[in-house]
């Protein structure tokens, strides 16, 4: 039986974000994004996306930011072979101050889906450590594909998700990172110097950590 990655994106985003890893496996496969159901729970709609992996063979996931938790997700559901989560979290505690207030006063709530996606797009290029005008303008273009209804629904978990360690993974952080700042995670492989978007502008660094772990 062989084995087989599944990449999952992060909020809003899509395989363009793994555009430039490289990465020394013969089976590769994107998990796409499903609008999630009306007040549909985090694991029933890791269920749905499972219906996109061949569950006969071993799974390798690897998932960036919110697809790092949809991976931690999915191996309560089934056995894996390996997880790698990337610019992510493995807790409640290595969220930072400002994402567990807004969890617990439900401030996403109180704009529209619209007022959102502005906010999204006038702040992405310094929260996400953008590097370049080529960079800026790739990930607008995510921002501006990604489902208003998804990306509520997504960020409605990510502040409420409150999971217990899990120690059985790989864990590749940036230094810089400031969505998910680095002084909270634990028990992870630093980039130096790497934003919220190095899956993408540090790709040949973290291909390298990659290829070593699932050797």
């Amino acid at each position: 039986m062989g084995s087989k990655i599944y990449f999952i994106s992060g909020l809003g985003a899509d395989r363009r974000v793994f555009a430039n890893l490289k990465i020394d496996h013969p089976s590769q496969s994107h998990i796409e994004w499903e609008i999630p159901f009306k007040n549909e729970s985090l694991q029933d709609y890791c269920k749905r996306l499972m219906a996109q992996m061949d569950l006969n063979s071993e799974i390798i996931l690897i998932g960036v930011s919110f697809g790092g938790i949809i991976a931690q997700e999915i191996t309560k559901i089934i056995p894996v072979r390996k997880i790698i989560i990337i610019s992510s979290i493995k807790n409640n505690s290595e969220k930072d101050w400002q994402l567990r207030l807004s969890g617990k006063l439900s401030l996403h709530k109180v704009f529209p889906a619209s007022v959102l996606k502005f906010l999204n797009k006038l702040t992405a290029d310094y929260y996400f450590g953008i590097k370049s005008k080529d960079e800026s303008l790739l990930l607008r273009r995510i921002i501006d594909d990604a489902n208003p209804i998804f990306n509520e629904w997504a960020i409605d978990q990510i502040l409420k998700w409150d999971n217990a360690s899990n120690n059985e993974l790989l864990h590749i952080h940036g230094t810089k990172d400031k969505i998910f700042p680095v002084s909270r995670i634990e028990n992870h492989l630093p980039i130096k110097d790497g934003g919220h978007f190095m899956i993408y502008n540090r790709a040949d660094e973290i291909s390298l950590l990659i290829n070593d772990y699932i050797k």
